[in-house]
């Protein structure tokens, strides 16, 4: 087991685990090819939002929280920034603290992330520095099925203290507010098909509007008329979506192959699985489709029973969405960036 942190080196310490806590970054992207999943985030523009609040690059280490979120006491003053859609309060003062902001906790003060109220999922709570775990396999982030990484591999636990990776070298950061949207919109996700629904040769799809007679024997068809219900199985590994029935164009299973976050498989009972972050590395059931990169925060924020629609797109579409992603995210954190430089010369001056 991994030993506790001392107390002054200690910024955080967990009250309440909540649900599902977990120390996250951006994973181990590299390592499918060792039968290692990527993991990670499973919502990358929340952790990013968050780290930004406090100054961090946008993988540092972070707290993901699921449905229903933790309570910790600050150690020492810090200020913590939250992403997602869930919001917080500082239990001694009241004051709510809503996603895409910070707020600054004195020793001694408790914050309670409180579950979304907006139908999301899941919520990112940063502190400067980073939060310090062993990096594994090139990654901080905990893999909960194969048991290692983060906490020795599990969810936080009442009792478990938090430090950081790297203090800053400045000032705690301010208590500041993402300009944009805090997390993706909800909204239909966007898909391109995928091998084992398609008809037409792939290069005659490429940036081309897709028409009727790419839609190989119903399924897909089907699958963007929805709506889809999230199944309550649903996990980091995948959401199970009910709805009607799809069928399978093919008989049994393909050879097993490589699979992403985002690829929506059919199993034998005809019922879709979107796979998320923690997915296994192959697999053998058909591919409809894959969602586009970026739509995957919009997967991670279903929570159980919410309701979800795909469209299609094309590539061309798809790299343009990331683009604007990207695009949103850099004008963000330029944003915060001039505040703060304001905020330093503000203070410069009443020094």
């Amino acid at each position: 087991m991994r030993p506790q942190p001392a107390a002054a080196d200690a910024v955080l310490e967990v009250i309440d685990p909540g649900l599902l806590t977990s120390v996250q970054d951006l994973g181990r992207p590299d390592r499918g090819r060792e039968g290692i999943t990527r993991g990670g985030a499973a919502d990358a523009w929340s952790l990013a939002v968050a780290n930004a609040l406090v100054g961090n690059d946008a993988g540092a280490a972070a707290l993901e929280c699921t449905l229903l979120g933790p309570v910790v006491r600050a150690l020492r003053a810090v200020t913590v920034g939250i992403g997602g859609t869930m919001a917080a309060r500082v239990v001694e003062t009241g004051m709510l603290v809503r996603p895409g902001a910070s707020v600054i906790l004195e020793e001694g003060w408790t914050l309670a992330l409180e579950s979304p109220g907006t139908g999301g999922a899941r919520g990112y709570l940063a502190v400067p520095g980073g939060i310090a775990v062993p990096v594994i396999l090139g990654s901080r982030s905990t893999a909960l099925g194969a048991g290692f990484g983060g906490f020795g591999g599990r969810a936080l636990r009442a009792g478990d203290r938090l430090t950081v990776a790297a203090p800053p070298d400045r000032r705690t950061p301010p208590a500041a507010r993402w300009p944009g949207e805090p997390a993706v919109r909800p909204g239909p996700v966007r898909i391109l098909p995928g091998p084992d629904a398609i008809e037409l040769p792939e290069d005659a799809l490429a940036d081309q509007p897709l028409v009727d007679g790419a839609l190989a024997d119903g399924a897909l068809a089907r699958l963007i008329a929805g709506p889809w219900l999230v199944n309550h199985a649903s996990d980091r590994v995948g959401l199970r979506l009910d709805g009607p029935t799809l069928p399978r164009r093919l008989s049994g299973e393909r050879a097993s192959h490589g699979v992403v976050a985002g690829t929506i498989q059919l199993p034998p009972d005809g019922r879709p699985i979107v796979l998320l972050v923690d997915h296994q590395p192959t697999g053998g059931y058909p591919v409809l489709g894959v969602v586009i990169q970026a739509d995957l925060p919009v997967l991670a924020q279903l929570a159980p029973g919410a309701s979800v629609d795909l469209r299609l797109v094309t590539p061309g579409d798809a790299r343009q969405a990331l683009a604007e992603r990207s695009l949103a995210f850099d004008a963000g954190v330029s944003a915060l960036r001039e505040a703060a430089r304001w905020d330093d010369l503000w203070q410069g001056a009443g020094g």
